[in-house]
């Protein structure tokens, strides 16, 4: 049977499988919203346990709206903030947005145009960890270690951090407030953060989110704004109000539209990840392959469906040098390299199945790396009739798979 399956940057493969080896075609049933914008400005209209910020902040204010790096649709974000400030006539407060240090500038330029309509009533700002001036000691934690952060972060008088809703132990998920933290810190933070032994060791997952939930208590941070993730890409709901309730909330959310179950181990697993270009990055490759390798039986192999540009970092290299994942391992424990954490869980998937590889990359740069490209449909129907029992997941950088005997996510 023909199977039409987006991925990447709006493209579509049109791959032909067997309807007898076809064990699941699995889709979240959550639409992208039709307006974000208003989507958020009703969010922030109705917060869940919490008065809205016309009530929480008084006169002179400044209001900080800090998005995490997963946040890809920052314009329509912050034009549903404006829509509601203009609406609850909050313009005796101060506005501000934080990006990561990484933001584009086009994305930049693009958000001070939206956030215009409030004048001098509202500032832009893009954190730089390499700066001293532009970040702040805030105290240490309990294993006494220095939190330092960006200033704007430390004196704004309500802080609303804006994230994507992700299931709890999912690749690089460190609780609700992994939006913030080492994202906004100092440059020295990060590289300690960059650490991926996470991906093999759940005890260091635990002190990253402790870590976290710490820095949120000395912050004084009581509320949260998570996005719920779309079917192809984007958004399908926005959820603001007091910070567990919208955890809870957004676990529900994410329950009943993001973690289907499969009966059995496939042979084959066909991973799309989606999200546009700004989506096609190797952390929601990395991701995808976290999300779906505990589907493949022991010989199987995982295709990889993006739309990847971007040549892989340097701890991607290092993987292709390696010969065993346990020599692998032990290199990146010392590792500080922005990609290490993604290194190590292609290292990890690699040990288990094979990984063919479907993106814009040359065919010499995914050798080096031993993953076995794939350039046409034709070339994955070849690969799903070998391995006959196949499983595809839409945007499976998003998705949280079980198995239905064990109910465990993957």
């Amino acid at each position: 049977m023909p199977l039409s399956t987006p991925f990447g940057d709006n493209a579509t493969s049109q791959c032909e499988i067997a309807a007898q080896h076809l064990l699941a075609n699995l889709q979240s049933d959550a639409l992208p919203a039709s307006d974000l914008a208003e989507t958020v400005a009703g969010a922030l209209s109705h917060p869940e346990g919490f008065p809205d910020l016309a009530d929480a902040s008084v006169p002179g204010d400044i209001i900080l709206f800090a998005f995490g790096k997963e946040v890809t649709d920052v314009e329509e974000v912050a034009r549903g903030v404006i829509h509601y400030a203009q609406q609850a006539n909050l313009a005796d407060r101060q506005f501000q947005f934080l990006l990561p240090s990484d933001a584009p500038a086009p994305v930049v330029e693009s958000l001070k145009q939206v956030v215009a309509p409030l004048g001098d009533s509202v500032e832009v700002l893009v954190h730089q960890p390499h700066d001293q001036k532009a970040n702040s000691f805030l105290t240490s934690t309990q294993e006494n270690r220095a939190i330092i952060l960006n200033r704007h972060l430390c004196d704004a008088d309500v802080v609303v951090p804006v994230g994507v809703a992700r299931r709890e132990g999912g690749f690089n998920t460190f609780g609700a407030f992994s939006s913030l933290y080492p994202a906004y810190s100092d440059i020295d933070s990060q590289k300690r953060w960059n650490s991926p032994l996470f991906v093999t060791r759940p005890q260091r997952r635990k002190r990253r989110t402790a870590e976290i939930e710490e820095i949120r208590q000395l912050l004084g941070i009581a509320v949260n704004c998570l996005l719920l993730p779309a079917r192809g890409g984007g958004y399908s709901h926005a959820i603001y109000g007091e910070a567990s309730q919208v955890q809870a909330l957004a676990g529900q959310q994410l329950a009943e539209h993001w973690q289907p179950s499969v009966s059995n181990l496939a042979g084959a697993v066909i991973a799309l990840v989606t999200g546009g270009q700004l989506g096609q990055t190797w952390e929601n490759a990395a991701k995808a392959l976290a999300n779906v390798e505990d589907l493949v039986r022991p010989g199987g192999a995982i295709i990889l469906a993006t739309e990847i540009r971007q040549r892989p970092g340097l701890a991607m290299a290092q993987m292709a040098e390696s010969l065993e994942f346990t020599d692998f391992e032990s290199l990146m424990r010392k590792s500080r390299s922005e990609d290490a954490a993604i290194a190590l869980q292609f290292a990890k998937t690699l040990s288990q199945c094979k990984i063919y590889f479907r993106s814009a990359l040359s065919e010499d740069i995914l050798d080096q790396l031993d993953l076995i490209p794939v350039e046409s449909d034709e070339e994955c129907r070849k690969i799903c009739e070998h391995y006959q029992d196949v499983v595809v997941v839409h945007d499976a950088q998003s998705m949280s798979l079980r198995l239905a005997e064990s109910g465990l996510p993957s």
